[in-house]
């Protein structure tokens, strides 16, 4: 299944690009032998994406995002007639976004386990090498941050307060538990790219005396992650069933990750102030490119009225620190009860931090599922195709 949605790319980007494209690159869990293969009731099916880089030419403009979109929906519908269900990412670049990848989890993960599916079979030789201790302890802690982001994704459900989980609802809930393992092993210099080393270097820290104090107790958590890494890459399996509270233990842990890996970020910078620390001690150069990816996305001219508000958010952090917050407070406060008058209090405190805070129809809803498609589009728009 790994082969055909590999061929059916590597083909369909030869066929429409030929010489212009130097490479096609597979990254993620699917590159790490380590994607989740599940039989449904319409057949089978990949959980989470498959994804590429489409490595380009340095002298050929890249495609843009409308004509990528087209051709990552027809790889779709060519893996699907082969009787594969998958979604796919396909990332446009040229070679010096390799040369100048910093340090970083997924730059690690590319140079261990990224696979050429087509083309330079030397392109990841591009990327400079580093070792485990040049990644960031940020970059660890956005990692965490996106995985609370993707939780909103099941929102609805979640204020319904349906028992059960959906499968998509249960995956996600999966892949947040493998990625706070990811998280808090960064930080505690036990890292490993893959799924199945990280669980058991945790495994290993949980019977070690621990060198510093944790955000919650190693053992019951590593026996977590052991359990859900052996499901995930079981490979060829079933949705699990799991109820509501399997999701709420998972958001206690990341509650509890989330705060202590903010303390030992502000530690770094002498303060002990948590969130808004970390917000007020981000290089004024590291806001103004995330303001000016904004600016970029919206349009300059298209989007004046907006400029006020980006003045005004731009001297209290950057797109990305802000929409982090909005989400975790969101995301949190769900957790501690889906009661909706106790959202709605925090609506309209946490739509100020949204660089956009009104879905594209400009009508303003209180109501906390807007708020959280709001604050995924947000995600998507200003957040997903950029470091910044």
């Amino acid at each position: 299944m790994k082969g055909v949605i590999c061929e059916e790319t590597a083909r369909l980007g030869s066929q429409v690009y030929h010489n212009r494209l130097r490479a096609v690159v597979l990254t993620g869990s699917l590159a790490r032998d380590e994607g989740t293969f599940v039989k449904d009731e319409a057949g089978v099916r990949l959980l989470g994406d498959a994804e590429f880089l489409l490595v380009f030419d340095p002298r050929v403009a890249l495609p843009k995002a409308g004509d990528v979109a087209v051709i990552r929906q027809k790889v779709e519908e060519r893996i699907l007639r082969r009787g594969v269900r998958a979604d796919v990412t396909l990332s446009a670049v040229k070679p010096n976004y390799l040369q100048r990848l910093p340090p970083s989890i997924f730059g690690y993960e590319l140079l261990a386990c990224g696979k050429i599916v087509a083309g330079d079979a030397d392109v990841l030789g591009l990327i400079p090498r580093f070792t485990l201790a040049d990644i960031p302890l940020q970059d660890a802690w956005r990692l965490l941050a996106n995985r609370l982001v993707e939780q909103l994704e099941t929102v609805d459900e979640l204020l319904g307060g349906r028992p059960t989980l959906s499968p998509d609802a249960h995956y996600r809930t999966v892949k947040l538990y493998l990625d706070m393992a990811t998280s808090l092993l960064v930080f505690l210099g036990g890292y490993a790219p893959t799924y199945e080393a990280r669980a058991r270097s945790l495994t290993q820290l949980a019977e070690m005396a621990a060198p510093t104090p944790l955000p919650f107790p190693l053992s019951r958590f590593a026996k977590d992650v052991s359990g859900w890494t052996a499901w995930k890459l079981n490979g060829y399996g079933v949705v699990a069933d799991a109820d509501r509270t399997f999701w709420e233990r998972a958001i206690g842990y990341a509650e509890a990750l989330w705060a202590w890996e903010l303390a030992h970020l502000h530690e770094r910078n002498g303060d002990t102030a948590l969130m808004a620390s970390l917000i007020r001690h981000q290089p004024l150069s590291a806001r103004l490119r995330g303001w000016a990816h904004v600016v970029r996305q919206r349009g300059w001219h298209r989007s004046w009225r907006l400029w006020p508000r980006w003045l005004r958010q731009a001297s209290q952090g950057s797109p990305r620190h802000l929409v982090y917050r909005a989400a975790s407070t969101f995301v949190f406060e769900l957790n501690a009860g889906a009661d909706t008058p106790r959202l709605r209090s925090v609506v309209r405190r946490v739509r100020r931090d949204l660089p956009v805070a009104t879905p594209a129809g400009g009508v303003e809803d209180d109501s906390p599922s807007a708020l959280a498609a709001t604050i995924l589009a947000n995600y998507r728009s200003f957040l997903r195709e950029t470091r910044a």
